[in-house]
């Protein structure tokens, strides 16, 4: 009778006894055990399941869900180098990270519905129920499970129309559609909110505009969208979105060209208190903006801003905005010191460096000054990402001008000892103590300037600025002193350790420390010495005056191998410009200069013939008329008068061989695409076999070094180890300078070492044909092999199990595993109606840093696997086979 007590205590007061209270209480019971009714419609009933539903499930539920969007929104970094999104919903991962909070949002509000939903005749009495749909299917969307998602929004408002969330929850609908990229579907749901012929007060019209900027963005209507944000900016309900907005409604404006409009829309958002970094771009961008008239003003902002230390890391930001107003005013030396100014104060912001980089190559490259050129195109794509929408062609302009760089090198190398072989004994000898008097004077400065950077940075750590390459350096400095020598240092390391994230312990795989990372660390200190030495060398080299004699070409033979290279080099450069810089004007000049130059060398007869190629496509496309006389018609006399049996004359007689030739170069291309199709499904027989049939019948084949190739590789793939080594040399031997030649002996030296002369490892065992695998649409499992040592599989199997119940408590999924050999179990997740479910468990299991660290840490083989071939993989026990399969039917075609 404990509960009485109360009643005790005020009993002596009030004159009342304990068991006159009972009647009172009793119908209060009652009353209670009436109103939790779900189906009864009365006034207790409704007020009793609306107060529990919003007090208890849902605004629990729905302050964790605003809680996880904020952190999403807060933790989301933007890209500035495009226009932002209107709205933030997080990254994949984040999504992956955030699926244990968002259930428990989902679990609340299905209790909340469960239990309190009034469902009498057709009609939902609770009007906290639509609000409850309403949190689990926004958290089906900030888990990225869109058509979870999808499903709920539309059930919201199919199924209660005139409650608070119908019309909100089209609207976000048409922001799930959005996402699965449904750009009708996202119409059509917007639309059936802009027929309502009365909107509810509090219905977030901003968010509705915001929405519809959004969809027209996406289908590339930008001027829609233009019209929508800027209703959406005057009608935002928060300060967050309304200067989110406006930054974005600016980028708009400058993205069609409106640069007034930008201007001074930047210009508002600063005055609205933006973050740090918005408020910071949009003063930047107003000067990018800037098309025209007096820059004079924003140059003023911009010199104020570099006086302001509060923006010190993004001083490069900074100058690279003075570069662009001086490129728009054609001041470009002016543009090209705030450049350099630009990489040299750049600290932590790799991106702004590569945009400052790339600039500085594309205005050398423009100019066709194209020495500097290739020294930023190579810095850029050293920190450019690879998926930068230029990464392709910056790597390609680096390489292709290395290649030019390295030809002209050759050229002034040559040029300068034949000029020093010219000169009498004493003149050299006093040229020479003037090249090592001035090296030992540069030396003496770059010493003093290291000194001064050492001691800046003892007395302030934040003030040691890297000095970057400037483009400059003449030719003069070819051979006797190369102030590139640190780039070649760091070439020297790249080749030894490959291009590494700058980190604590770079030479490390694992960072605990563990033997073999001290024993990478060893070699990596290792090569360091070795490059302190070859530097010592080097130092000690060039005060030696024999140093600067051993090449000179002293003899006429050795005049003669210099006038050689001299003549090969003049070609390749010629060659490069004509077909891979497009620049028909330095071409024809590297070809005038050999044919000048040199009356018959090896390359004469092909010189004459590009020419004669330049300025016939010259003549045929611009009706160009050479002023000398000497056109396509002047070389192609020339070469028939000179080498009237040669390849170039029968092609200037009939130039329709030379397509007939591309023709053939096509279909060549073609079937050889076809036989490396068969080299990748495993079907190395079938490959041998077309391969041999190219080799013996088509000795004239275009892509013969690459069938000798395909078919060492498929040798290769069967494990004939001293096949695979006999077809590699032969390749050596007959394509010698080609990049197919490069790979076999790469391959050959892989071979001799410690390989112990065996084949790399291929994706096939012998007598197993790998592509017995085959694609099914049915259900699948996820895999993973797992060592027997070391590892307790009853403790990786109740792991697994935890994940599944945490991240997916609504899929039934089982966790079992098998011997596969004596030393390895197989770890199976079942099963998954489809191979699409599967692979999407497998990419959310591997991405996850949390449960699953300890297990993902170790690197162990895994895979999506449908029945049928888990029964085949199971009986080969060939994980390395179906592993190859798997990357390229699952993983590469995601």
């Amino acid at each position: 009778m404990k509960y009485l007590r109360p009643f005790a205590v005020i009993a002596p007061v009030t004159g009342y006894r304990p068991y006159r209270a009972l009647p009172y209480l009793g119908l209060g019971l009652a009353l209670l055990v009436t109103g939790c009714s779900q189906e009864r419609d009365a006034f207790l009933n409704r007020t009793f399941h609306r107060l529990t539903a919003r007090d208890n499930g849902w605004f629990n539920a729905n302050e964790k869900l605003n809680e996880i969007v904020t952190g999403i929104e807060d933790r989301h970094v933007d890209d500035y180098d495009h226009v932002l999104p209107l709205f933030v919903y997080g990254t994949a991962d984040e999504a992956r990270s955030a699926i244990p909070e968002l259930e428990k949002c989902i679990d609340k509000c299905s209790l909340v519905i469960e239990r309190h939903s009034m469902d009498i005749e057709g009609k939902e009495k609770n009007t906290w129920i639509d609000d409850a749909y309403f949190v689990i299917a926004k958290s089906h969307f900030y888990k990225r499970n869109f058509y979870e998602a999808e499903r709920g929004f539309t059930y919201i408002g199919r199924r209660f129309k005139g409650e608070n969330k119908q019309l909100e929850s089209k609207v976000w609908l048409a922001r799930t559609a959005i996402e699965l990229e449904q750009y009708g579907k996202a119409q059509s749901a917007l639309d059936e909110v802009l027929d309502e012929k009365e909107l509810p007060k509090r219905f977030d019209h901003g968010e509705l505009s915001a929405v519809l900027a959004e969809l027209n963005l996406k289908r590339g209507k930008v001027d829609d969208a233009i019209v929508h944000l800027e209703r959406a900016v005057s009608l935002a309900e928060t300060k967050r979105e309304r200067v989110r907005w406006a930054f974005i409604l600016a980028q708009l404006y400058a993205v069609k060209g409106h640069e007034e409009k930008a201007i001074k829309q930047y210009a508002a958002v600063v005055k609205m208190g933006p973050p740090y970094e918005m408020a910071f771009h949009a003063q930047i961008f107003q000067a990018l903006a800037h098309n025209k008239g007096n820059s004079k003003a924003l140059r003023q902002k911009l010199n104020r801003m570099l006086r302001d230390d509060k923006h010190v890391d993004h001083f490069d930001m900074i100058h690279y905005a003075l570069a662009d107003l001086d490129l728009k005013e054609r001041k470009d030396s002016l543009a090209i010191v705030h450049l350099e100014t630009s990489a040299r104060v750049s600290t932590t912001d790799t991106k702004q460096k590569a945009k400052t980089f790339l600039k500085l190559a594309d205005i050398y490259f423009d100019d066709r000054i194209y020495a500097s050129a290739q020294k930023y195109y190579d810095s850029t794509r050293t920190i450019l990402s690879e998926e930068h929408e230029r990464y392709q062609e910056v790597d390609t302009r680096a390489r292709v001008l290395g290649d030019l760089v390295e030809q002209l090198e050759i050229i002034a190398l040559e040029d300068s000892l034949q000029a020093l072989a010219q000169l009498d004994e004493g003149e050299l000898e006093k040229r020479i103590r003037g090249m090592i008097r001035d090296r030992e004077q540069a030396e003496a400065e770059k010493e003093r300037l290291e000194q001064e950077a050492r001691e800046r940075l003892a007395n302030d750590p934040d003030a040691g600025k890297p000095p970057i390459a400037t483009g400059g350096g003449g030719r003069g400095n070819w051979y006797f002193y190369d102030p590139q020598q640190i780039g070649r240092g760091l070439t020297q390391f790249r080749k030894r350790w490959g291009n590494r994230p700058l980190e604590d312990d770079w030479r490390r795989k694992d960072k605990s420390g563990s033997a073999l990372a001290d024993q990478v660390e060893e070699e990596g200190e290792a090569a360091l010495a070795e490059l302190e030495a070859e530097k010592e060398k080097g130092e000690e080299a060039w005060k030696d005056p024999a140093f600067y004699t051993k090449d000179l070409p002293r003899d006429a033979a050795a005049l003669e191998a210099s006038n050689a290279r001299v003549c090969s080099a003049l070609y390749v450069s010629g060659m490069i410009y004509k077909e891979q810089l497009k620049d028909a004007d330095n071409a024809i000049e590297s070809f005038e200069v050999l044919n000048g130059r040199f009356d018959e060398c090896r390359y004469t007869p092909e010189s004459y013939y590009q020419l004669y190629r330049i300025y016939l496509e010259k003549e045929q496309t611009t009706n160009y008329f050479p002023s000398d006389g000497r056109g396509s018609a002047y070389y192609a006399e020339t070469i028939l008068e000179r080498w009237p049996d040669s390849e170039f004359a029968r092609l200037v007689r009939d130039p329709n061989i030379l397509q007939a030739d591309e023709e053939r170069r096509l279909a060549e291309e073609a079937a050889y695409k076809e036989v490396y199709e068969r080299y990748r499904q495993y079907l190395y027989n079938s490959v041998i076999i077309s391969c041999n049939g190219v080799i013996d019948n088509e000795p004239r084949n275009h892509f013969l070094a690459k069938y000798h190739m395909l078919r060492a590789m498929a040798i290769g793939g069967m494990r004939d180890a001293n096949g695979f080594r006999e077809a590699l040399t032969a390749i050596t031997v007959q394509f010698p300078g080609t990049d197919e030649a490069a790979a076999a002996a790469a391959l050959l030296e892989a071979l001799g070492g410690s390989a112990q002369n065996t084949p790399p490892p291929l994706p096939a065992k012998p007598g197993f044909n790998s592509s017995g695998y085959k694609l099914a649409p049915g259900t699948h499992s996820f895999a993973m092999i797992i060592p027997n040592e070391g590892n307790d599989l009853n403790t990786v199997r109740e792991t697994v199990a935890n994940f599944n119940t945490q991240y997916l408590p609504n899929t039934r999924l089982e966790v079992t595993n098998t011997f596969l050999d004596p030393e390895h179990q197989v770890m199976l997740v079942s099963v998954f109606p489809s191979k699409e479910k599967a692979m999407e468990y497998y990419t959310l299991f591997m991405a996850n840093s949390d449960l699953l660290v300890t297990i993902n840490d170790q690197g162990f083989p895994a895979f999506a696997i449908s029945t049928d071939n888990y029964t085949q993989f199971y009986r080969n026990k060939d994980v390395e086979a179906y592993t190859a399969f798997f990357t390229q039917n699952y993983l590469d075609r995601q």
